[in-house]
């Protein structure tokens, strides 16, 4: 990442992230029709619950892909062309998040190397040889994108947990499901629930 030689432009305030996060939790817990996250075990079915975190997931999913690409090129257009600080508080993501949306659309590869210690006339220019995106307004762009992209990547996150237990619950008695059944059942890839019944195996310790 530059560093030297570089002019950098005021830093945007972040929303309020924390909030975001336990209003997108509040509003899954709702959605599978729960009242706290205790109620998985007392209230929930799990043959209900796992449609219902599907049905989350695809509204999730379904707002990442509408809000993702115009997030990230608003957000590489103020680091390479407007030269923004503080841009990972932002849209809240970590340093390293964010450093691999930048090498993702510069190199293609997140795990590449951004141009260091150029000046910002050189950062341009690199941009610029890589096909970087102007993006008009984009400060209003970033703070309009980002928390949606955020509270949508919760509510996904969120959901996941959820369906993952409920997969669980299905695989064992008094269900005994397979895969198969539970991804017909939540209308979903059966790959999808080999998946999240492996992982919670692993969270249970089975």
């Amino acid at each position: 990442m530059p560093k030297a030689g570089i002019t950098y432009g005021p830093r945007i305030a972040a929303p309020d992230y924390e909030q975001i996060a336990r209003d997108a939790e509040r509003q899954v817990l709702e959605e599978l029709g729960l009242e706290r996250a205790e109620d998985l075990v007392a209230k929930a079915r799990p043959d209900t619950l796992v449609v219902k975190a599907a049905e989350v997931l695809q509204q999730a999913d379904a707002e990442l892909a509408a809000y993702l690409g115009d997030r990230d090129r608003a957000l590489a257009h103020l680091w390479f062309y407007e030269q923004r600080l503080g841009l990972s508080k932002t849209v809240g993501l970590t340093n390293i998040g964010f450093r691999q949306i930048l090498a993702k659309m510069m190199v293609g590869d997140k795990r590449g190397a951004l141009p260091a210690n150029l000046s910002n006339e050189e950062l341009v220019q690199a941009a610029e040889a890589a096909g970087i995106e102007r993006v008009e307004n984009a400060e209003a762009k970033l703070l309009e994108t980002a928390p949606i992209v955020f509270a949508a990547r919760t509510r996904r996150d969120v959901a996941v947990r959820y369906m993952q237990e409920a997969v669980l619950a299905l695989s064992q008695e008094p269900y005994g499901w397979s895969p198969d059944r539970i991804a017909e059942h939540a209308g979903v890839h059966r790959d999808l629930i080999y998946k999240q019944r492996r992982t919670a195996r692993k969270r249970h310790g089975m």
